[in-house]
């Protein structure tokens, strides 16, 4: 019987474990160069890996096409998002918006509106990706036009977008986590309040903090008003054009599925740009394709604005389907299932349950390059063991959401972590310091899973079945 058939040991397990983390360190910190080629040396090593331990050439080519077959929603929703962006600059809806933001955002607490307006947002339409794709990338505008920190405020933007892509009823993410515990999805969102209370007011509070500290003597009347009149003159500036992102974010509310919801936004600029605003045909197609060109001799603004265009997202489209098939690799080979077997082995209590949950989640975020998988496979596997010790499902659903889907984003070969990175044109790496309520959500949710707070002990027939 060849090693196909039976299940990989731990030992086989540790070693593509290693060479991604060492392959990752190095072009990161040490050859400085793109992680592509980290993904890319770790799909070899461990395609050579599966030859030795007895996996055929056709099984391993099959599970890298069965990884990669499930993110082809996410290359036509990042493709059309950098059309989105060039469209949007070209024709003068994303001018618009920093224009009229700038008038109305009071600096001092621009970071905290942003994070708690992100959060509003992301809770109403239930997805990260709309949420910074619209108000996420005005955020961003208008705080690089204040002259605040760009990773601050994209941290503050992926901490609101993903408080309501982790609990929000219209999430899809969030509706998968509550089936792959087997509960009710409303249970689980109330039952979910209780760890990102805390969290949630610390956030806000360190978020204005940084908001009264970079705004001292930057962003002043003055400054702005230079801005302003650099942006009256150099675009076309109107509120017709604050439409299509105000669309967007209507026909996600309705749930229009997002794919749909990028196109009707991408014609309704077209049109605006060519019927009310006399932008001509090719140069709106041109942007569409290629970006937008800011040539105000405006450093700042040039650099705003100088973005955009389906081929902006071409690298960025090649890593997620490199990612995805090594993902599809480590959960095909069955590196995953043994992963979390072994951390499920020794489990005794409900802290190192909740513990044990949450880091398998992280590594199958991590290992898996996909939020889905992170809620999914663990939620399958912890299950049973949940049941064992008594704990309530919603427990295991809380666990989830507290700590693969929350750190997702920040993961820089993750997929959610790359389009975020795409979207925001900020690196992972330089926002997630700033990122504070992703990063306090998981350690309050172990807080409680250690000293039984919040924790509901029950036996299994007492949790519902989310249908």
């Amino acid at each position: 019987m060849n090693q196909s058939q039976n299940e990989l040991k731990i030992w086989q397990v540790i070693i593509p474990i290693v060479t991604m983390t060492v392959l990752i360190l190095l072009a990161l910190l040490k050859w400085e160069v793109p992680i592509h080629l980290a993904v890319l040396f770790e799909i070899v090593i461990t395609s050579v890996l599966a030859l030795i331990w007895g996996f055929s050439w056709k099984e391993i080519e099959g599970k890298m096409i069965e990884g990669f077959g499930g993110v082809g929603r996410v290359i036509i929703i990042l493709l059309l998002i950098g059309v989105l962006i060039g469209i949007w600059i070209g024709a003068g809806t994303v001018p618009s918006m920093i224009y009229y933001g700038l008038q109305i955002v009071s600096p001092k607490f621009f970071v905290l509106t942003t994070f708690l307006l992100c959060s509003f947002i992301s809770l109403a339409i239930g997805t990260a990706i709309g949420t910074v794709s619209t108000i996420g990338l005005a955020m961003v505008s208008i705080g690089i036009g204040l002259k605040m920190p760009l990773p601050l405020i994209a941290g503050a933007v992926i901490s609101g977008a993903y408080f309501g892509d982790r609990m929000s009823p219209v999430s899809s993410i969030a509706i998968m986590t509550a089936h792959s515990a087997d509960v009710d999805l409303y249970d689980m969102v109330k039952h979910m309040i209780y760890t990102v209370i805390p969290p949630f007011i610390i956030s806000g509070i360190v978020y204005t903090f940084l908001g009264f500290k970079y705004s001292q003597g930057i962003g002043s009347t003055g400054e702005i008003n230079i801005l302003l009149t650099n942006f009256a003159e150099n675009f076309e500036i109107s509120y017709l054009l604050l439409i299509p992102p105000l669309l967007i974010i209507v026909l996600a509310i309705k749930r229009l599925p997002t794919i749909p919801n990028l196109v009707v936004s991408i014609i309704s600029t077209l049109i605006l740009g060519m019927l009310f605003l006399g932008k001509g045909w090719t140069f709106l197609l041109n942007t569409m394709f290629y970006g937008f060109e800011s040539q105000t001799g405006v450093k700042v603004i040039d650099q705003l604005l100088s973005r955009g265009g389906l081929v902006s997202m071409l690298e960025l489209v090649a890593l997620i389907i490199m990612t995805s098939m090594l993902g599809g690799l480590f959960e095909g080979l069955g590196i995953l299932r043994v992963l979390l077997a072994r951390l499920m082995s020794s489990v005794r209590t409900t802290g190192q349950l909740i513990f044990a949950t949450m880091v398998s989640s992280v590594l199958t975020a991590m290992l898996g390059c996909n939020q889905l998988l992170a809620v999914y496979l663990p939620g399958k596997m912890m299950a049973s063991k949940f049941d064992e010790l008594g704990v309530s499902r919603k427990d295991l659903a809380r666990a989830l959401g507290d700590s693969g889907l929350i750190l997702s984003p920040m993961i820089p070969w993750n997929i959610n972590g790359l389009m975020m990175a795409g979207i925001l044109g900020v690196s992972v790496l330089e926002f997630i310091p700033y990122a504070f309520l992703p990063m306090l959500l998981p350690i309050f949710s172990l807080l409680y899973g250690f000293t039984g707070f919040t924790i509901k002990v029950r036996q299994r027939e007492d949790c519902l079945r989310d249908e």
